[in-house]
C-alpha cells in the first residue's frame, strides 16, 4: 500500500482539464467511501434497544462494548494516521472498508457479549483506516484558500451515511430483527470496497499533475514540497511537539463525548423516555445526522469568508448552540415527536459543524501537507478517547442515576469544550501555507 510514485508530468495544455476531472473523481470517491464506513458504524444505534432486550444485557454492558470500539479506534488512529501519510489512499481506504464490512457480518451472526465486544473492537480498527484519507485527499487536491469549503462539504459524508442507516435502520430491525442491521449494510459495503479500489486516487503527482500548491500558486514552482522525513519524524516534528494541536485535541475529546453520547444513545433515550417505537425513535434521531450536513457546510463557508485565520471561533459559537440544543432535547415533554426531531436536528447542525472545524480545519491549518493525516490522527485519537469515556459513563450513569444524570454529563462536556477553545482564539490558527510561502526556494538555498 505504498504511496503511488510520481509519474512524468502531462503536457502543459492538458493539465487544466485533467486537474478538473481528477479532482472530481478523487472527491467523489473519498466522499462516498467514507459515507459507506458510517453505514457499518452507526448501525448499532437503532439495533441497541432490540439487541439488549433479546439478549438481556444492560446499558452498562453495552456501553463497554461501545467503548471497545472507541478505544481501539483511538489507538489505531495514532498508527494509521502516520501510516496513511506514507500509503496509497486507494488501497488503504478499500482495505479498511472491506475489513469493517466483514466484521459486521460476523457481528450479525454472534449471540454472546464476548463476541460482540471482540468484533466491534475489530470494527474500530478497520474504521480508523477511513478517516485520515479524507483530510489527506483534500490537502492533496485543494489549495489552502478553498479547503474550508471543500472540507466542509466532504465532512458531510459521514452525516449522509449515518442519516441513511438511522432513518432506515430502525424500521429494518423492527421487521427483520437486529441481526439484519449488521448483515445487510455489511454486504453492501463489501461492494463499496471494490468501488474504492477502482476509483480512489493518490496525490496529483501520481497521475502526471503538479502539486496543488504549485497549480494554485500557493508556493513558487521551484520550492520543495516533499522531504525524506520518515513517518515518525513528520509526526514528531510537526504534531507531537505542537502545543496548539494538543490543546485542540482536548477540545475534540469533549466534543466527541457529546457527539457519541447523543448519537449512540439517542434512539434508546427516545424509546424509553418519550415512548417512541424503535422505528420512529431511530427516524427522529436521524435528524441529528441530516441537519449536520447544512451545519457543516455553513461552518466551512463561515471559516473561509469571515474567520480565515481564526476558524476556531466558528467552533466556539457552534458549541454554544450545542449546549442550548441539549437542554431543549431534555425538557421537551412526551408526545411532541416533531419537536424531538427539531431539537435533534438543531443539535446535529451545531455539533457536526464544530466537530468539522476542530478535528479537520484546525489541524489542517497548523501543519504542512505531509503531516495532515498525522495531525488528524492525534486529534482523532483524543476524540475517540472521549468516545470511550462517554460510552462507559453514559450507560453506567443512566443505569444508576437516570437520563437526567447523563444529560448533565453531556452538557458539562459541551461547556468544557467552549472553555478550552476560547484561549486558542487569542493566537489565531493561521495557515501553515503562509509560513511555507516565505521559505527560500531550492535555487535560493543553493
Amino acid at each position: 500500500m505504498r504511496q503511488a510514485p510520481a509519474v512524468e508530468r502531462l503536457p502543459e495544455e492538458r493539465i487544466s482539464k485533467a486537474y478538473r476531472q481528477r479532482r472530481i473523481q478523487a472527491f467523489t470517491a473519498v466522499y462516498l467511501g467514507y459515507a459507506f464506513f458510517y453505514l457499518i458504524r452507526k448501525n448499532i444505534a437503532p439495533a441497541l434497544p432490540l439487541l439488549m432486550e433479546d439478549l438481556e444485557v444492560s446499558k452498562a454492558q453495552m456501553g463497554l462494548v461501545l467503548s471497545l470500539f472507541s478505544a481501539t479506534y483511538a489507538i489505531a488512529k495514532l498508527f494509521n494516521g502516520p501510516l496513511c501519510d506514507r500509503s496509497n489512499p486507494r488501497m488503504f481506504m478499500a482495505v479498511g472498508l472491506g475489513g469493517a464490512a466483514m466484521v459486521n457480518l460476523f457481528f450479525g451472526i454472534s449471540h454472546s457479549l464476548f463476541f460482540f465486544g471482540l468484533f466491534w473492537m475489530f470494527n474500530g480498527f478497520f474504521q480508523s483506516m477511513g478517516s485520515p484519507v479524507g483530510p489527506k485527499t483534500i490537502a492533496n487536491w485543494f489549495s489552502a484558500k478553498e479547503r474550508g469549503r471543500y472540507y466542509g462539504v466532504w465532512n458531510t459524508c459521514h452525516n449522509l451515511g449515518a442519516f441513511a442507516i438511522l432513518m432506515a435502520g430502525g424500521f429494518l430491525v423492527e421487521r427483520l430483527g437486529w441481526q439484519a442491521g449488521f448483515l445487510m449494510p455489511g454486504l453492501f459495503c463489501l461492494l463499496g470496497s471494490l468501488y474504492l479500489a477502482r476509483k480512489m486516487l493518490d496525490r496529483p503527482e501520481s497521475v502526471g499533475l503538479p502539486p496543488i500548491q504549485e497549480y494554485h500558486g500557493d508556493l513558487p514552482k521551484n520550492s520543495v514540497h516533499d522531504t525524506d522525513e520518515t513517518a515518525w519524524e513528520v509526526f514528531r516534528n510537526y504534531v507531537l511537539t505542537n502545543p496548539r494541536i494538543w490543546v485542540l485535541s482536548f477540545a475534540c475529546m469533549f466534543i466527541y463525548m457529546v457527539r457519541y453520547g447523543l448519537g449512540d444513545w439517542g434512539v434508546t433515550y427516545l424509546n424509553e423516555m418519550k415512548e417512541s417505537s424503535v422505528g420512529w425513535a431511530s427516524f427522529k434521531s436521524s435528524f441529528l445526522e441530516l441537519m449536520g450536513i447544512p451545519g457543516t457546510i455553513i461552518a466551512g463557508i463561515l471559516a473561509d469568508r469571515y474567520f480565515t485565520k481564526r476558524n476556531l471561533a466558528v467552533a466556539t459559537i457552534y458549541m454554544i448552540g450545542v449546549t442550548a440544543s441539549l437542554v431543549l432535547i431534555f425538557f421537551i415533554p412526551k408526545g411532541y415527536g416533531t419537536f424531538d426531531a427539531i431539537a435533534f436536528g438543531l443539535s446535529g447542525f451545531f455539533l457536526y459543524g464544530a466537530q468539522m472545524v476542530c478535528t479537520g480545519l484546525g489541524p489542517l491549518a497548523m501543519v504542512p501537507r505531509r503531516a495532515v493525516a498525522s495531525a488528524v490522527g492525534l486529534t482523532g485519537a483524543m476524540s475517540y478517547f472521549g468516545a470511550v469515556l462517554t460510552s462507559v459513563l453514559s450507560g453506567w450513569i443512566t443505569d444508576k442515576f437516570g437520563w437526567q444524570g447523563t444529560f448533565v454529563l453531556w452538557i458539562g462536556c459541551a461547556m468544557a469544550a467552549i472553555l478550552i477553545l476560547i484561549p486558542l482564539l487569542a493566537g489565531g490558527n493561521g495557515s501553515f501555507m503562509e509560513k511555507e510561502k516565505n521559505k527560500p526556494t531550492t535555487n535560493e538555498r543553493k
